[in-house]
């Protein structure tokens, strides 16, 4: 079920999103709303535009009971951040609009933007209004509910302490290496980077197919089961500068340089502090979020048409 966590995810979730008072006199004569929310109603082109939406991202074969249940509370608690917004004057700015616009419009090359407005049976203008909302809502949370959201740090340490193995960090090695496509090859080349081992980049950058062969068959850095283990990994078992023997794989035949070697690590708990801190806070705006709906929710009028809302076909 979608929470207020969905709502403020970003620009584009906005697209899904279409319940606002004031629209054309036609909604306004038309069906019966889908829901009222203290006294402002949520009308059935809204929920129809909700539902093409998920339609479109491909969320299902039909509108189940489910989906539709929370297509509706999605719907009702966007009412009623609005509402909130509004009782506490919470506005942006119309540049801030823009800017949004442009950004969003950014991500969009070519014709992209205007095939993505026609598939959403979307005006400029409705994205803009649907802009102003989205970003209204955020201001009411940074507000209203993301100040009361703390961390200290003894929440951190104690995260650190019941969270041990997510911190651990596996055994690594930065090696490089050569594929060649006979085995006869990878011999030779063995013996070649064997008795000069400092000929290995060169090597590899003459003689490897690999596409780390143009910088001299590096790798980087990885941990053990990476990869094609049955491979790979028989770099954990050579020492620092040796070569390996040569290794079959469905890519070719390879030999291996062990560069450098990290052994398994832990993150203290001051190094992996401000990524705690982090993710806490992340969760805690989440929690703080969800509540801050079922309050407004708890204190509103809201009647839900179940008819309404089970006329509504895909």
């Amino acid at each position: 079920m979608r929470t207020a966590v969905a709502i403020a995810a970003g620009l584009v979730a906005l697209l899904a999103a279409g319940c606002r008072s004031g629209s054309d006199g036609a909604e306004k004569a038309g069906p019966a709303p889908v829901a009222v929310v203290n006294g402002e109603p949520i009308t059935r082109a809204a929920f129809e535009r909700e539902l093409q939406q998920l339609r479109v991202a491909g969320e299902g074969s039909g509108p189940t009971d489910v989906l539709r249940q929370s297509i509706v509370d999605g719907l009702v608690a966007r009412t009623l951040l609005l509402q909130q917004a509004r009782a506490r004057a919470v506005t942006v700015p119309p540049e801030q609009v823009d800017r949004s616009l442009l950004a969003l419009r950014s991500e969009y090359p070519g014709t992209a933007f205007d095939d993505m407005l026609a598939q959403e049976r979307l005006s400029v203008a409705e994205l803009r209004t649907r802009l102003r909302e989205q970003l209204t809502i955020e201001k009411l949370f940074q507000d209203e509910v993301f100040p009361r959201v703390r961390v200290s740090d003894e929440e951190v340490a104690r995260y650190h302490a019941d969270h041990p193995t997510e911190f651990d960090g596996p055994e690594r090695v930065h090696a490089r290496q050569v594929v060649v496509r006979s085995r006869e090859e990878a011999t030779r080349i063995r013996e070649e980077v064997r008795r000069k081992p400092a000929t290995f980049a060169a090597v590899a950058s003459r003689a490897s197919i690999a596409p780390e062969g143009k910088r001299g068959g590096d790798l980087g850095w990885f941990g053990k089961g990476q990869g094609m283990p049955e491979v790979f990994d028989v770099c954990f078992r050579l020492p620092v500068n040796t070569v390996s023997d040569v290794i079959p794989s469905p890519f070719g035949f390879h030999v291996f340089q062990v560069i450098e070697k990290k052994p398994p690590s832990h993150r203290s708990l001051e190094e992996a502090r401000p990524a705690i801190a982090a993710r806490l806070l992340r969760d805690g705006r989440a929690r703080a979020q969800e509540e801050y709906v079922a309050t407004l929710r708890a204190q509103a009028k809201i009647q839900v048409d179940p008819t309404a809302v089970a006329s509504v076909k895909p």
